[in-house]
């Protein structure tokens, strides 16, 4: 490793943490939304829209019935002779199928296993009915001119399905971001240690929409990193390193980035542990994510900072994570480590129908992360969770299958 990080970070603060109750306001202050495309509908099921989609039409946009049976007119005596035809008079019955528009007049759907057939081509209804009975009313499903999806929603397949029942074909929505993952380390770039993280990464950050490329590893050299920076940040939407992230003078990738010029740090460090040497940075209008290393770190820095950068920059709201749950405490927690005052994320696994265990092992611990069922995110100065107590459970895209 050079020397030059400790004589780029001489004049830098050492630690600028940002409480994740800012974070979400430091990263939709920092970046816009990218510019926005029209896409099929059919094409467009998990991107964000860009615009508001008003209904053109009402639906259904006619009186359907709701079953296979006589649409029927007003009438005393519950007695209808059966026609043919659009329009019905009084005491008059006309068969339909379920879906199908009912004629003009009918006040009515008597379904077909209740209604009686009499000679001279008459049907009787076995009771009165209240209006409108078994017809779906024009608008009812959705009226012309309703808002059905709002801009930043991100697009879901029922959403897609209605759009197109409405004859909505092309849809304006943001741009997926063009992201690339630089994993650091000499110990990768010479192949006595495997890179693994980026695996994680890439699916997690594909999970919330974006468009990921993986370079290949960059050795602990600042001269290095700043010419990967500076080549990919003219080339991609955002950039984010993993490893070679931390809070002393020897974080060259931050000492890199810091002679780029238009260079900001907006986060120099997460009140959070683990990950609490996530980085977050400005080169320009372009975001640059600093992970951590360690494996623990390296998710939640993933989770709560990339993650919610990457929905940002799509027009969503700056959060990925969401609860599934309240789950209840096998056993007792405590911590008594160093950062009480942080927010602290703890992975859980399942034990027993909504019943979860915290697990408190040290950041490069892997199988942590990978035999979890989810996480708790504990309060700045909440210390001890008694068992019994109910958590809420949550997940992120990409990290946990969205089934069972």
């Amino acid at each position: 490793m050079d020397s030059r990080p400790a004589e780029s970070l001489v004049n830098q603060p050492l630690f600028k943490y940002v409480g994740l109750d800012r974070l979400e306001s430091v990263i939709a202050d920092s970046f816009a939304p990218l510019g926005s495309e029209p896409v099929r509908v059919r094409e467009s099921v998990r991107r964000v829209l860009a615009e508001d989609v008003k209904s053109p039409v009402d639906l259904p946009g006619h009186d359907i019935s709701h079953v296979d049976g006589f649409a029927i007119s007003e009438c005393d005596d519950r007695t209808y002779r059966i026609v043919r035809g659009e329009v019905l008079g009084r005491c008059e019955a006309a068969y339909v199928e379920t879906g199908k528009p009912v004629p003009e007049g009918a006040v009515a759907v008597v379904p077909v296993e209740s209604a009686r057939l009499l000679e001279g081509g008459l049907v009787a209804a076995p009771r009165s009915y209240e209006r409108f009975h078994e017809i779906i009313r024009r608008g009812s499903d959705v009226a012309g001119g309703r808002l059905v999806a709002s801009r930043g929603q991100v697009v879901t397949p029922s959403i897609a399905r209605l759009l197109l029942e409405l004859g909505v074909e092309e849809v304006r929505v943001y741009r997926r971001p063009r992201t690339l993952l630089v994993p650091t380390g000499t110990e990768f770039v010479e192949g006595s240690k495997r890179e693994s993280s980026s695996v994680l990464v890439k699916a997690m950050c594909e999970a919330v929409g974006a468009l990921v490329d993986v370079s290949e590893p960059v050795e602990d050299s600042a001269e290095t990193m700043k010419r990967v920076l500076e080549e990919s940040l003219g080339r991609y939407d955002a950039v984010a390193t993993i490893g070679g992230a931390s809070l002393g003078r020897g974080d060259y990738v931050l000492a890199a980035a810091l002679e780029l010029p238009g260079s900001e740090i907006l986060a120099r460090g997460l009140a959070v542990q683990p990950g609490r040497v996530t980085t977050l940075a400005r080169v320009g209008r372009k975001p640059l994510a600093l992970l951590p290393g360690l494996i623990q770190s390296t998710v939640v820095g993933t989770v709560l900072a990339l993650q919610p950068l990457l929905r940002r920059l799509q027009g969503a709201t700056p959060r990925a994570h969401y609860p599934v749950g309240l789950y209840r405490l096998a056993s007792s927690y405590r911590y008594s480590g160093r950062f009480a005052s942080f927010a602290r994320v703890r992975f859980a696994k399942l034990v027993g129908d909504f019943e979860v265990e915290l697990v408190e092992a040290a950041s490069p611990i892997q199988s942590v992360v990978a035999f979890s069922h989810g996480f708790v995110l504990l309060k700045p100065g909440e210390v001890e969770l008694v068992e019994g107590t109910y958590v809420p459970l949550y997940r992120a895209p990409g990290l946990y299958p969205e089934g069972p």
